[in-house]
């Protein structure tokens, strides 16, 4: 057995010779691969694990008197470190759901990546895969999801659905998201169910490969557009060692963009009618007037600019009077963060 250990050790699997030598030509072309053995059936790329460490198979999905991702899983099931990519000219969501799918009380591990062949004709992109397997995963080819939602009109997602789609995107649980959100975890699997619907990835409630496609799909679908929108706000508040802290921790977070501070009620105005703010944070307690004034004030010249109100003093008559004048919420200020004012902005827009 000879190993390199700098090297990714590859394992082919194709039961077309042509293909199958055209494939290793391609490996062995990256410079940071090597095939350690090709095999045309299941047996016999178990029997050159045997005596051959593989980091990496390639495996075709039409194999004689087999299935690709039949074999892969029982490779990997004997050998769990092992990457496994299928390659195919088939495009579909319900493949791409049978190779990531995982099975744990059958045993059955899910595997990598799902590639089309075609596209196996450059050693940079096999190398690109492999990189990102480590990375994220799996992978899964862009032109497969680009067939699908070329194929499947999506709805418009509303603006809670959007954030939720891009933080499953980046990689977060649901309990992170629904701290990110300011909303239940249970209210972050109603809006995932809707986007699995809108996005047209079928499958078994529990599936968890649901969640990658889900996730690539997104990443797909957002990649030239700006991820969501980005708050715009104006903040008025006169204390100013507070002032400070505050656009300090708001800042710190890209969903906003903090516009101008106002350290009066008129200031607030002015600002607010010459920036037209999606957002204006008013205290209640201002040197000049008090905040529902500004509030009154702020709504009537720009109708479009949301209002929230926040207060060191928690008190049910605040609360009633703010949204009398036309806040959308009162909070105490140390409730005040990204996630809360996102949250309350998409909910009311929702």
């Amino acid at each position: 057995m000879n190993f390199h250990p700098k090297l990714i050790q590859v394992l082919i699997l194709d039961d077309q010779l042509v293909q199958r030598e055209g494939i290793a030509k391609i490996v062995e072309a990256t410079g940071s691969m090597r095939v350690v053995g090709m095999a045309t059936t299941g047996e016999e790329a178990s029997f050159i694990l045997q005596t051959e460490t593989a980091n990496l198979a390639l495996i075709d999905l039409v194999l004689h008197g087999e299935r690709g991702t039949a074999v892969g899983k029982e490779l990997r099931r004997t050998h769990p470190d092992l990457k496994v990519i299928i390659y195919t000219r088939e495009k579909s969501m319900v493949l791409a759901a049978e190779i990531f799918m995982e099975r744990k009380d059958l045993a059955q591990p899910g595997l990598q990546g799902y590639i089309l062949t075609r596209n196996i004709s450059s050693s940079q992109y096999l190398q690109y895969v492999f990189d990102h397997i480590l990375q994220s995963g799996y992978f899964i080819d862009p032109d497969i999801l680009r067939w699908h939602y070329e194929w499947a009109e999506i709805e418009p997602l509303t603006h809670r659905e959007e954030e939720c789609a891009l933080l499953v995107a980046a990689g977060m649980g649901n309990a992170e998201i629904a701290r990110r959100m300011v909303i239940s975890s249970r209210r972050v699997e109603n809006i995932i169910s809707s986007l699995y619907l809108k996005f047209k990835i079928a499958g078994d409630p529990g599936d968890p490969s649901r969640r990658v496609l889900l996730a690539e799909g997104v990443k797909l679908l957002y990649s030239s557009r700006a991820p969501y929108k980005q708050l715009k706000v104006v903040i008025i508040e006169d204390n100013e060692e507070y002032l400070a802290h505050l656009g300090h921790e708001l800042g710190k977070d890209n969903r906003l963009q903090i516009l101008a501070f106002a350290n009066s009620g008129q200031m607030g105005i002015d600002l607010v009618m010459q920036k037209k703010p999606d957002v204006a944070l008013v205290d209640i307690h201002l040197p000049d007037m008090d905040g529902f004034r500004v509030v009154r004030q702020i709504l009537k010249a720009c109708p479009r600019t949301k209002v929230i109100m926040q207060s060191s003093a928690s008190s049910t008559t605040y609360l009633q009077e703010a949204l009398n004048s036309g806040a959308l919420a009162l909070l105490p200020k140390n409730k005040v963060s990204a996630s809360a004012l996102m949250g309350i902005y998409f909910t009311d827009l929702d």
